[in-house]
Parts: structure tokens; sequence; C-alpha cells
């Protein structure tokens, strides 16, 4: 009851938004507090995450923030119809709700850019990330390590029937 109460106080405290250019610093300064280091899929890089945080620049992205501070940060990696998404939280604000919040807002840019699927990838054993996609109705992958959301189906010129020869 009482981690419960402290968690709420937390994730009343945290606002997300849209990141910018002079939040480098301080997003550095989150991943090289993160723990475990190398998370899921060797992500975030364990000792220098500032090129790859210089490679997502170009796509968007989320952080929440509790006042100055980032706990959280998410990216939506578009590529063609489809992008995908990586949501990480700071171990002291899990558990709080910041992930679902930093989803939701990676989710409605998607949307609003006209994507038809958002797709993740994580190791079987995270299971916080997994049971997060599912909650806001992201379902299994062929691999179990792979998550997808559809966003809107197909318009029907661009579906393809199969026809076999006999």
């Amino acid at each position: 009851m009482i981690q419960t109460l402290q968690n709420e106080r937390k994730a009343e405290s945290v606002s997300v938004r849209r990141a910018q250019g002079t939040d480098r610093s301080a997003l550095l300064e989150m991943y090289l507090a993160f723990e475990p280091k190398g998370a899921s899929l060797g992500l975030p890089p364990q000792k220098d995450p500032g090129p790859w945080l210089e490679s997502l620049a170009e796509f968007p992205n989320y952080v929440a923030l509790d006042g100055e501070r980032i706990v959280g940060h998410c990216v939506l990696c578009n590529q063609g119809h489809s992008a995908e998404v990586a949501v990480f939280v700071h171990q002291d604000y899990r558990q709080c709700g910041i992930g679902k919040r930093l989803l939701g807002a990676a989710i409605q840019e998607a949307r609003e850019r006209g994507l038809r699927r958002v797709w993740g990838m994580t190791t079987l054993d995270n299971v916080p990330m997994l049971r997060l996609a599912r909650s806001v109705g992201f379902v299994s992958g062929i691999d179990p390590r792979e998550f997808y959301l559809d966003l809107a189906p197909l318009p029907s010129s661009e579906h393809t029937e199969i026809v076999s020869a006999t």
C-alpha cells in the first residue's frame, strides 16, 4: 500500500512531452545512471549512449520529466508505413504508469503520421515491457519477443491476392 502511494505521487509529478534538442545532456545523464545496463537486446548501450541517442535524433522522441530531470524516454523509429517503438524508464520511476504514458504518446504520433503498425521487440524475460505492450493493445508476433499494434487496415487497393496456378 505504501509503495502504491509512493508510485502514485511520483506519477503525478511527471510530465510527458516531445523531446527537444536541449534535452540531450539530461537524456545522457538518465542513461548513464540506467540499470540494469543494456537491459534489453543491448539497449540502452552500456558505456556510451551518446552515439545511439544521436542516431535516434531524426525520429520522434518523447521524454518523461520530474521537474528538470528526465526519468523516461520513448522513441518511434518509423520506416515506411510502420514504426518500431522503444520505451525506457529510469529504475526509480518504474511501476508508476510512466511507460504507458510514453508509449501512448508514441502511438498517438504514429496515428497522426498515418502509420499502419507500431511494433517492438524485447527479451522474453522483460516481462514489464511485454505487460506494458499488452496493456495498450499490442499482440504477440510470430517471434515471441516481438509485439505489434495494427493502427489501420490497409486500403483495399493495396491488398494483394495470391493466385495459385495449377
